[in-house]
């Protein structure tokens, strides 16, 4: 009987310790399957070596790489789902974004051009010899509307930085250049050879039409900046101001004024000329800032008003004519505005190349040069360019 309880407290203990190995091993094994969950902490890279992409898990998009913190991305390698910084090319097989005019520029461009089919409908009055008022309204009213509904449609697709400015600069370049031919040849024929009315609004319709021509064909294949623009088109106002000041002020002294205001118109028409012939010719090394052209006003009206004191020379002495004070205000107003130029000029890039196109406004057909060309009995124009 002693031996038999033996046995069995034996039979017991040896079941409570394979109890106890039991519990140890499924603890175990619990612990192994979570080491096999749970991702080993990840090594750093041997020295010298950059560690691999983390791939993200199945149907999960990656997340934007961001740049250390403090420090820029690589030139021209922008870190994913970032637009490219300034000076930076997009990524190889991407297309630069094309550059569009501004709203400002735009709505220059459409203010002009009402302007412009104001002038017209009023030229087509002219012509046809419409006296109702009425009936005379209708057709600057249909113009009026017409032509910025035009330029709506040029706008699209959108048009690069300079061509707005570049055609509303052409239709009143060319209009001032019709209006200073038509005013001298007002002030210099007979009654019976002048003009009139008709000859004014002609001249200076046509004249609008081809500078609205001639800047929509230089915009195209120069692509000048708006800078440009704004530039030569405040180049025809000060020559033709100070041509009219030197023109005026150096006639001769026996003139009446009559006779001294043609002296005048001729003085302005060819200030005109000068001044869109000097600016048209810097602007293709010199592209003043805004900044400068404002100075370069204000200078030519100091200028301008350095000279009035010479008026008081000519008091009470009527030998010399008065009138050549604005002669001396003619060139005071030239001094100030070149002055202005040369000492703002540090805002400007003097004797580089202004601007470059922002992109090809013809994905077939780029020209580079237009010139004159010379044939065995007679001329041309010869064209030279790339065709994709």
């Amino acid at each position: 009987m002693r031996s038999w309880s033996w046995l069995g407290s034996s039979r017991r203990a040896l079941g409570v310790r394979l109890a106890s190995c039991g519990l140890l091993l499924a603890s175990l094994s619990g612990t192994s399957q979570a080491s096999a969950q749970q991702p080993y902490p990840q090594q750093p890279p041997p020295y010298g070596q950059q560690p691999y992409p983390q791939q993200p898990p199945y149907g999960q998009q990656p997340y934007p790489q961001q740049p250390p913190y403090g420090q820029q991305p690589y030139p021209g390698q922008p870190y994913p789902g970032q637009q490219p910084y300034p000076g930076q090319q997009p990524p190889y097989g991407q297309r630069p974004a094309k550059k569009v005019s501004s709203d400002l520029e735009l709505g220059v461009l459409y203010g002009t051009s009402i302007a412009y089919g104001v002038g017209l409908g009023v030229w087509f009055d002219a012509e046809v010899g419409v006296e109702d008022a009425g009936v005379a309204m209708i057709a600057p009213i249909l113009l009026g509307v017409a032509a910025p509904v035009g330029v709506y449609f040029l706008d699209d697709p959108e048009m690069p930085p300079g061509m707005p400015a570049t055609i509303a600069a052409g239709m009143a370049i060319g209009a001032g250049e019709g209006l200073g031919i038509a005013s001298y040849q007002f002030v210099t024929a007979d009654e019976e050879d002048a003009w009139g009315f008709r000859g004014l609004a002609r001249s200076v319709s046509l004249g609008s039409t081809l500078g609205a021509v001639g800047g929509y064909l230089l915009a195209y294949y120069e692509e000048p900046s708006p800078n440009a623009a704004a530039f030569v088109s405040s180049g025809v106002v000060w020559g033709s101001a100070i041509g009219s000041l030197i023109g005026y002020g150096a006639s001769s002294g026996d003139h009446e004024y009559g006779t001294a205001n043609d002296q005048a118109s001729l003085g302005g028409l060819i200030g005109f000329n000068v001044g869109l012939a000097a600016t048209a010719a810097l602007s293709t090394v010199y592209e003043p800032s805004w900044d400068t052209m404002a100075w370069m006003w204000a200078g030519a009206g100091i200028g301008a008003a350095a000279g009035l004191p010479m008026f008081l020379f000519y008091l009470g002495d009527s030998t010399p004519p008065t009138r050549r004070g604005f002669a001396y205000m003619g060139g005071g107003a030239t001094i100030g505005l070149a002055l202005a130029a040369v000492l703002t000029s540090d805002a400007s890039d003097f004797g580089e190349a202004p601007h470059k196109p922002h992109y090809a406004q013809n994905e077939r057909l780029e020209v580079d040069y237009i010139g004159p060309m010379v044939v065995p009995g007679g001329g041309g124009v010869e064209l030279m360019g790339r065709l994709f």
